[in-house]
């Protein structure tokens, strides 16, 4: 059971932050429904005498309302917070990295060897290890994050969703590689 614990949480990470694209089809399909909203109702007028000026009083001034659109779009002001499915992809990222250290460390133990070139040198040092791997999410984070601001907001949520199944595959091949090493 322990054994296939952690493909099992790589896989329900990727399934589960893989459906993100449904709220903003939502969003973007309220968006449109403004096309068939009415602005103007036309209601039927009424006939009422009129009233002389000085035998009415003075009625308050109401201020002049235009128009409200509830909409939610993209192309709106920008957002003051982050959603939940980005910070939760974020979220996933460190976790990720962390998995994808542990597996490699475990296919090592077994007899497994490094196949990236970028990494061999610094799989010998874990410090050094797990200093790379922090500074990977810490990079992916801070360019998703860059990505939203200035206002790419599906590209930044669309990144993350990329490197995460990346990430995610990795781990898991080194989780597979590890336990066909027994």
């Amino acid at each position: 059971m322990f054994r296939s614990l952690p493909s099992f949480f790589v896989a329900a990470a990727v399934l589960s932050f893989g459906f993100v694209a449904p709220v903003h089809a939502q969003e973007l399909m309220a968006a449109n429904a403004v096309g068939t909203t009415v602005l103007f109702p036309v209601t039927p007028m009424t006939v009422a005498p009129v009233v002389a000026a000085a035998e009415a009083p003075a009625p308050a001034a109401a201020p002049a309302q235009g128009p409200k659109f509830d909409r939610a779009s993209f192309a709106e002001a920008p957002a003051k917070g982050r959603p939940s499915p980005l910070l939760a992809l974020y979220a996933s990222q460190i976790a990720l990295q962390a998995l994808d250290v542990h597996s490699t460390y475990s296919a090592i133990g077994r007899g497994a060897h490094e196949a990236n070139p970028l990494m061999k040198g610094v799989v010998g040092n874990k410090g050094a290890m797990m200093a790379v791997k922090a500074g990977v999410a810490a990079g992916t984070i801070f360019l998703s994050e860059k990505m939203w601001r200035r206002g790419n907001r599906a590209g930044a949520i669309a990144t993350m969703l990329v490197v995460n199944s990346v990430t995610a595959m990795v781990a898991a091949h080194n989780y597979r590689l590890a336990s066909s090493l027994r």
